[in-house]
C-alpha cells in the first residue's frame, strides 16, 4: 500500500514532523480556495464594471441562499471524508474502498435531490429575504441556474473531500484552478462580449462546476490505491452511510445554520438599500482571504486528527492542534491587520461608486480585528470533528454563533437601526462560541466517546 500511496500523491501524517505536514495539507487547500475566490473577485470585477451595480447587487442578494445549499453538501462531504481518513490511518484498505464508493453514491442521490429542491424554493426564499424589487428578477435568474448545477457541485466537492481524506490536497487544488480558468473565460465571453449580464455569470459558474465534477471523477477512477473509484461499483453501504451521515449531517446542519443566520443578516442588510447590499457583497469578497486560510487550516487539522485517531495516536493528534493554533494566530492576525489598513484602496479597485466603497471600508474595518477569534475556534472544532464527534460541537456552534446572532438581529437591530449594530453580531457571537467550544474541548470527554463508538462499530462489522 505505501508504494501506491506515493504514486497517488497521498500523505500519511501518522509519522513525521507535524508543522511541516500541516503545511503540506494546508497550502494546497488554501491555493484551491484562493483560485475559487480569485474567480469570485474577477467575477465581481467583470459584473460590476460591465453589467453594473444592480447586477452586482442581484448576485450578492442570492449569496446566502446558494451558500445554504453548498454549505450543507460540503459539510456532509467533510463528514464522509473523516470516515475515509480514519480507515486510511488505520491501514484498512477494504473499508477505505467501500467508504469511497458509498460516499459517491450519497453525493449522486443527494445532489439530484438538492438541485430539484433548490429550484422549487428559491423564488419564495428570495421574497422571504426581502430582496428589493429592482433586482428580484435578476436574482431569481441567477439562483435558478446555480441550483440546476448543484448536482455537479456536490459530486465535485465530495470527490475533493475524498482525495483530501487520504492526504492528497494537491490534486483538488489543480482541478479547482482549471475550473476557475474555465469560469473566467466564460465570464469574458458571456458577460462582456455577449452582454448576458447576470445570466451569463450564472451559466459560466454552472459550466465550470460540470467540468470540475467530470474531471474529479475521471481522476478518482485512475487513482493508484484502495480509494480508486469504479463507477459501476458505486453503491450505498447502510452501515458506512450511517457512520458518514452521523459525522456529516451535523457539519451540514452547522453550515446550513450559518447560512440561515446569514440569510437573516442579509435581510437586515437589504433594509439599508442597494448600496448597502453591493457594499456587503464587496466586503465579503475582499475579506474572503481570511476564510480561505482559516478553512484550509481547519481542513488540515481535521485530516491530521482523523488519521492519527484512526492510528490510535491521541497524543500526536493533540500536538497537531497546538501547532495549528500557533500557525493560525500568526497568519490570521497578520492578514487581519493588512485588511484593516488596506480596506479603502482595495474596495476602490472593484467599483467606482464612492457610496459603495465608503460603506465597504466601514464594514471591513469594523469586523477585521476579530477574525482570529473565529479561526482559533474552528481549529479546536476541527480536531474534535476528526475523531468523528460532530454533533456536540455543532450544537454549541449553532447555539453560540447562529441562534444568538439571530437573537441579536431581531432584538437590537430594529431599535438601533444601523450598519454597526448589524456588524457587532459577528465579534459578540464568535467570542461566545469560542468560550463554549473551549470548555467542551477541555472537559467534554469527546475522545473517549469517539473511541467507544469505534469499538462498537468494529464489533458490528465483525458479527455482520
Amino acid at each position: 500500500m505505501r508504494q501506491a500511496v506515493r504514486r497517488s500523491r497521498s500523505l500519511d501524517v501518522t509519522h513525521g514532523t507535524i508543522w511541516r505536514q500541516l503545511l503540506e495539507l494546508c497550502v494546497p487547500v488554501f491555493l484551491s480556495s484562493l483560485f475559487q475566490q480569485s474567480y469570485s473577485l474577477v467575477n465581481t470585477f467583470i459584473v460590476g464594471r460591465f453589467a453594473g451595480k444592480m447586477a452586482l447587487a442581484a448576485i450578492q442578494a442570492t449569496a446566502s441562499l446558494t451558500d445554504l445549499t453548498v454549505g450543507f453538501s460540503v459539510g456532509v462531504g467533510a463528514g464522509c471524508s473523516i470516515v475515509v481518513s480514519q480507515y486510511f490511518g488505520a491501514n484498512d484498505d477494504k473499508q477505505v474502498f467501500a467508504s469511497v464508493h458509498t460516499a459517491m453514491g450519497l453525493a449522486l442521490v443527494g445532489g439530484l435531490a438538492i438541485s430539484l429542491l433548490g429550484i422549487c424554493i428559491s423564488g419564495p426564499m428570495l421574497a422571504l429575504m426581502g430582496t428589493p424589487a429592482d433586482i428580484y428578477a435578476q436574482s431569481l435568474t441567477y439562483v435558478h441556474v446555480y441550483m440546476a448545477a448543484m448536482v455537479f457541485s456536490i459530486v465535485f466537492n465530495m470527490g475533493a473531500a475524498l482525495q483530501r481524506a487520504v492526504g492528497d490536497t494537491r490534486t483538488p487544488s489543480l482541478i479547482v484552478a482549471a475550473t476557475c480558468l474555465v469560469n473566467v473565460t466564460l465570464d469574458l465571453v458571456l458577460v462582456v462580449w455577449a452582454g448576458l449580464g447576470v445570466l451569463g455569470a450564472a451559466l459560466s459558474t454552472a459550466c465550470s462546476l460540470a467540468v470540475g465534477a467530470v474531471v474529479t471523477v475521471a481522476i478518482l477512477t485512475r487513482a493508484q490505491g484502495p480509494w480508486r473509484l469504479y463507477p459501476r461499483r458505486i453503491h450505498i453501504d447502510a452501515k458506512l452511510a450511517s457512520d458518514m451521515l452521523r459525522c456529516g449531517l451535523p457539519l451540514g446542519l452547522q453550515s446550513s445554520a450559518y447560512s440561515v443566520s446569514n440569510i437573516i443578516l442579509q435581510s437586515s442588510i437589504n433594509s439599508f438599500g442597494s448600496n448597502a447590499i453591493a457594499a456587503w457583497g464587496l466586503a465579503c469578497r475582499i475579506d474572503s482571504v481570511v476564510w480561505l486560510v482559516s478553512d484550509a487550516l481547519g481542513t488540515s487539522v481535521t485530516t491530521f486528527a482523523a488519521q492519527n485517531f484512526g492510528a490510535g495516536n491521541r497524543r500526536r493528534m493533540r500536538k497537531g492542534l497546538h501547532t495549528s493554533l500557533a500557525l493560525t494566530a500568526a497568519v490570521i492576525g497578520g492578514i487581519s491587520a493588512a485588511l484593516f489598513t488596506l480596506a479603502a484602496p482595495l474596495s476602490g479597485l472593484f467599483i467606482t461608486d464612492t457610496n459603495v466603497t465608503s460603506m465597504t471600508t466601514q464594514m471591513i474595518a469594523y469586523i477585521s480585528p476579530f477574525y482570529v477569534l473565529y479561526s482559533l475556534m474552528d481549529n479546536i472544532s476541527g480536531t474534535i470533528r476528526g475523531t468523528g464527534e460532530s454533533l456536540r460541537p455543532m450544537l454549541l456552534t449553532v447555539l453560540g454563533t447562529c441562534v444568538f446572532r439571530m437573537f441579536w438581529l431581531f432584538a437590537f437591530v430594529p431599535s438601533h437601526h444601523s450598519i454597526d449594530t448589524v456588524l457587532t453580531s459577528y465579534p459578540v457571537t464568535w467570542l461566545l462560541t469560542g468560550i463554549l467550544i473551549f470548555i467542551y474541548y477541555r472537559y467534554g470527554h469527546w475522545a473517549e466517546r469517539s473511541k467507544a463508538r469505534e469499538r462498537a462499530h468494529l464489533a458490528g462489522h465483525a458479527t455482520a
